[in-house]
């Protein structure tokens, strides 16, 4: 610094009063157009129509939300029965066709029998 400057003592008791009041205002400014130009893209992204409901109320869906719980799902084991009954009997897979299915282990044992290799 040089030697004959002496800086003015500071004013503790004094507050600048008008810059705080500007900073406050601009602020307070700032935000209500900030909540106005949020309130008017809210209007204006909203859609003109009501949705309607959905086609499929009610129904079962695969989804996270929708999805019945496991516990009371009882397709599984139904499914797995009727399976094993197709595997283990006769039946029609189109009768016009006439193409029928058997059981697996008869089926297994005619390739095997035609391949020449019957264990």
């Amino acid at each position: 610094m040089s030697e004959g400057f002496t800086p003015p003592p500071a004013q503790h008791d004094q507050l600048p009063n008008l810059r705080i009041a500007v900073v406050a205002s601009a602020w307070m400014v700032l935000v209500v157009l900030s909540v106005l130009g949020i309130r008017w893209w809210q209007h204006k992204s909203m859609p003109s129509t009501r949705a309607a409901t959905a086609a499929r109320m009610g129904e079962s869906e695969i989804a996270d939300v929708n999805q019945r719980p496991f516990a009371l799902d009882n397709e599984a084991p139904r499914l797995r029965a009727e399976q094993g009954t197709r595997l283990e009997h006769y039946g029609w897979v189109d009768r016009d066709a006439g193409v029928i299915h058997m059981p697996i282990e008869q089926a297994m044992e005619q390739v095997l029998a035609e391949e020449g290799r019957k264990p």
